[in-house]
């Protein structure tokens, strides 16, 4: 009774807390249909454990440990004769008490327990592999980009929804910060105008792979409701724009229209993930502009904004005084209230979230971007607020521009802090 207690309890965080990230979450993750899924997760999971145990990302162990839960069950479940069904729910139940025992014992930040604790598992799933053929243990899991539900052991087999080629099931080994991938592919932009404050620009950009051929949305995997986002800011890190390019008639070659505030050159990151490979890349190019740039300015940390009269106030756990360390997870909480310092509840669904937090470094070059806790919201009519919960990862020291974006009636937001990493 109390492993199955603790079990419900795992899945809940699960759903609360796990099932979001920059690389998408493949489908039937939660859910699987056959033991050479239910292995592949326990593999790939298990996997992303090892490495968070030897970064000492704790406090990430339990959202990636709790998908060997439902995995570990269908192994039971598909057992095809009544002694090899209770043979099984014997060994998954020992499992399942050492998944729960890792995921405490992580979520403690207690390294040695969970070294202890992983350490066994691993030894019950070796004794509990030993009935299964070593190919399905280790064997791959290949997905439609644009059906993720439909799955299969062989990558030749076409999607069944839409005829579509497979693409190797991956799961990110971090829900909260995963360091983008080598980029693979190339961005171009080509402005209608040179940059100046006030005047509207249009801008074509174009996405080439290595080998120079056209990178078709196709080639892209849909993130928060769509395959390409670009992040859009100035030098000073003063200006940051959030949009998304529509496909022309030119493969490749993508448009879209911003006002810049600043006569001044800059810079776009294209926010995408390839489907052959499933890493989050954010290539980058520079738009120029007959205005000098702006150097960085203001870089002591502040956490309070107020962006048309709705006030924005960013809290740390343990106290905006503590220091936030580069390579420690820590949690945060961005609170929201209107003029007469009423909650704001009314926040709107922007591409599947109430709000979206985007980090621009001081250097220039580094981009971080988070989502609220609890999933995607996919009902419109949903709203949110007075206060989002994130987790964040700092990948390196330094000062962050930081900008919270959220949609309030009908009308995108942009609230900036600052931020500071030692």
């Amino acid at each position: 009774m109390r492993l199955h207690c603790a079990l419900a309890l795992l899945a809940l965080h699960v759903l609360t807390f796990g099932l979001r990230a920059d690389v998408p979450l493949p489908g039937n993750i939660l859910d699987p249909k056959s033991v050479p899924e239910a292995w592949n997760v326990i593999r790939l999971s298990t996997s992303n454990v090892e490495q968070l145990i030897g970064e000492k990302r704790l406090a990430e162990i339990p959202v990636q440990i709790a998908l060997c839960s439902p995995a570990l069950r269908a192994l039971a479940r598909f057992a095809t004769t009544p002694e090899e069904a209770a043979k099984l729910s014997q060994q998954t139940t020992r499992a399942l008490g050492w998944v729960v025992a890792v995921a405490r014992t992580g979520g403690e930040n207690n390294q040695t327990a969970t070294e202890d604790g992983f350490k066994a598992l691993k030894t019950l799933l070796q004794e509990l592999g030993q009935g299964y053929d070593p190919n399905v243990i280790a064997g791959d899991i290949f997905f439609c980009p644009m059906h993720p539900d439909f799955v299969s052991p062989k990558q030749a087999t076409p999607c069944g929804k839409c005829g579509m080629g497979l693409f190797k099931r991956r799961i990110p080994y971090s829900f909260i910060y995963t360091a983008p991938g080598e980029p693979s592919i190339s961005l171009t932009a080509t402005p209608s105008a040179p940059i100046e404050a006030g005047r509207k620009v249009e801008v074509k950009v174009r996405l080439t792979h290595k080998d120079k051929k056209p990178v078709l949305t196709s080639d892209l995997v849909v993130m928060h409701t769509e395959p390409i986002h670009l992040l859009i800011e100035d030098p000073s890190l003063g200006d940051y724009h959030h949009e998304h390019p529509v496909a022309t008639s030119t493969p490749g070659e993508y448009t879209f229209s911003f006002t810049p505030r600043k006569t001044s050159p800059y810079r776009i990151w294209a926010d995408l993930v390839p489907s052959a490979t499933g890493v989050q890349e954010l290539p980058n190019t520079d738009l120029p502009s007959p205005g000098k740039p702006d150097p960085v300015q203001e870089t002591a940390s502040t956490f309070t904004s107020t962006v048309d009269g709705y006030q924005f106030a960013l809290t740390l756990t343990g106290g905006n005084h503590i220091p936030i360390i580069t390579g420690q997870t820590r949690k945060m909480a961005v609170t929201i209230t209107d003029a007469n310092g009423q909650p704001v509840k009314t926040l709107e669904p922007a591409m599947h979230a109430f709000a979206h937090l985007v980090g621009f470094y001081g250097d220039y070059q580094t981009v971080v971007h988070l989502h609220p806790a609890g999933g995607d919201i996919l009902i419109p009519e949903a709203r949110g607020g007075p206060a989002l919960g994130f987790q964040f990862f700092p990948p390196k020291a330094g000062f962050i521009r930081m900008y919270c974006q959220v949609l309030i009636g009908g009308k995108m937001l942009f609230a900036p802090f600052n931020v500071n990493v030692q």
